[in-house]
């Protein structure tokens, strides 16, 4: 059997066609889940880039694997020992095939792990240092295989108009969203497809079974795209969240201090539904190009077989409590991702599940797959159970571990179904009724009617906190009972 997933970068769950929303448009995506399962309480370990992809590649926790914020900011230099078993080494004998953004440790490239396809180092956006007028700068330094294509292509090298920035001065290095000059074909999705079905025609030719990773670069910011994605939605379509209108009450003042930096906590209503109306285009554009793959795998009878799974490193908060992008906060809308499988040994079709899982599962499931056994070192749990209707035991929570992204800010997270604890290891920590507060707009860490239930979110999340031997272990145990 063939794999793949495809995972995309910064994905806010409930801005998805399959999981509600009424205006995004995603086919390919609610085909997916039409034919498959999609999980309602996936969520990430970390909401920062590159624990959160070192976690679903190693299929451990971040403070096993030891990579607890982004390699390319201050803080974590390690990478993943190449012995260590990972997404793929339960799975020698198919051919391993990485396209798009790898993120993943610090220096090591996917082609050291037994990938062939793409070897972008660190963020390595491949529009940064081509596309003209582009702020942003995060140039890939191990080659560009974008530039490449665009030139083997016949396509002129696209320019970037009508860009937007926060109201910060001192920020005015990454454009919020901006015009692509160029057709959809020539845009980074396009490309990744395209190389995507290059190496899996390889494979075809050779006989070769394959997994396939293909990580896109958006809809993070700079949400980058053409038309006429650009256009397609209209602020009039916009409902912004109950958080944007009563923003961060009951918060620590950190979360302030982030939504100022990136120059957005005083912005106009309007100008925040022309950021979100960007960042649907770019999902919508994403799922078309995702649209030409599911064809070609469909031409070459391979899509009924294949093993898929569309989901997202973590969420964005899109305007939740008035903030962007993710970081030193713990909202669902960073944590909760999308995560939808396609299991062609499953019966179930079109069907949902809400139990607890993490997106390092996937790890663990691929590896149940190749050799019906779970490394030792894998801290998830394989979803086949669940899509199969097999017996499993049900998660009562999940823990989520967060460094920091731009400045050092400690936190843990407990989520059950229900509630929601947040310890921030140097600020006012919170409780969330999540079944009555989804939006997580009530603070209740200081409510003496909760006295009872943060007692016991505490011990559970102290008791996972040692089992994952995490390094905040100490200080939460010295904080616990003042908190």
């Amino acid at each position: 059997m063939n794999l793949a997933i495809f995972l995309m970068d910064q994905t806010r769950a409930d801005m998805l066609g399959t999981y509600g929303h009424k205006v995004v448009e995603t086919p390919n995506m609610d085909a997916l889940a039409n034919e498959g399962m999609r999980f309602d309480n996936a969520f990430c370990a970390s909401s920062v880039c590159t624990p959160s992809r070192t976690s679903l590649f190693t299929g451990k926790m971040p403070s096993n694997h030891g990579v607890m914020c982004n390699s390319d900011k201050e803080g974590d230099k390690c990478d993943v020992p190449l012995e260590d078993d990972n997404l793929i080494s339960s799975l020698p004998d198919h051919q391993h095939l990485y396209i798009g953004k790898w993120h993943i440790g610090h220096k090591r490239l996917p082609r050291e792990y037994g990938y062939i396809g793409h070897n972008f180092d660190g963020y390595a956006y491949p529009g940064s240092g081509v596309y003209q007028g582009l702020a942003f700068d995060s140039n890939p330094l191990n080659g560009n295989r974008y530039l490449d294509w665009l030139t083997e292509k016949g396509f002129a090298l696209p320019k970037v108009s009508d860009t937007t920035f926060g109201n910060n001065p001192n920020l005015q290095i990454q454009e919020f969203y901006g015009l692509l000059e160029a057709p959809a074909e020539a845009s980074i999705p396009y490309f990744l497809v395209d190389e995507a079905i290059s190496h899996i025609q390889q494979c075809i030719e050779n006989n070769q079974r394959f997994t396939l990773w293909m990580n896109f670069w958006g809809p993070h910011t700079p949400c980058i795209i053409p038309e006429p994605y650009y256009s397609m939605y209209k602020p009039e379509q916009v409902t912004l969240d109950a958080s944007f209108y009563q923003p961060l009450e009951g918060k620590p003042e950190h979360y302030t201090n982030i939504a100022k930096m990136w120059g957005v906590w005083s912005l106009p209503e309007q100008d925040w539904k022309q950021i979100i109306c960007k960042y649907w285009g770019y999902i919508t554009l994403i799922d078309h190009a995702l649209g030409k793959l599911i064809d070609f795998l469909k031409d070459n009878n391979l899509y009924d077989d294949l093993f898929t799974v569309v989901s997202a490193d973590h969420g964005d908060a899109m305007g939740a409590h008035r903030m962007i992008e993710k970081g030193e906060f713990m909202f669902d809308q960073t944590y909760k991702v999308p995560l939808v499988v396609k299991d062609p040994h499953s019966t179930k079709k079109g069907a949902t599940s809400d139990e607890l899982v993490y997106l390092h599962d996937v790890t663990a499931t691929f590896a149940d797959i190749g050799q019906n056994q779970i490394p030792e070192s894998f801290d998830g749990a394989s979803l086949l159970p669940i899509l199969r209707g097999l017996p499993f035991e049900p998660r009562h929570g999940i823990l989520a571990q967060q460094s920091g992204h731009f400045t050092p800010f400690p936190q843990r997270m407990w989520r059950t179904k229900d509630h929601k604890l947040v310890f921030n290891a140097s600020g006012k920590s919170e409780l969330y009724h999540i079944a009555q507060d989804p939006d997580e707009m009530v603070n209740h860490i200081d409510n003496p009617d909760y006295a009872d239930i943060k007692s016991r979110l505490i011990d559970e999340l102290y008791q996972e906190m040692q089992r994952y031997q995490d390094p905040l272990c100490t200080w939460f145990y010295r904080m616990k009972a003042v908190i």
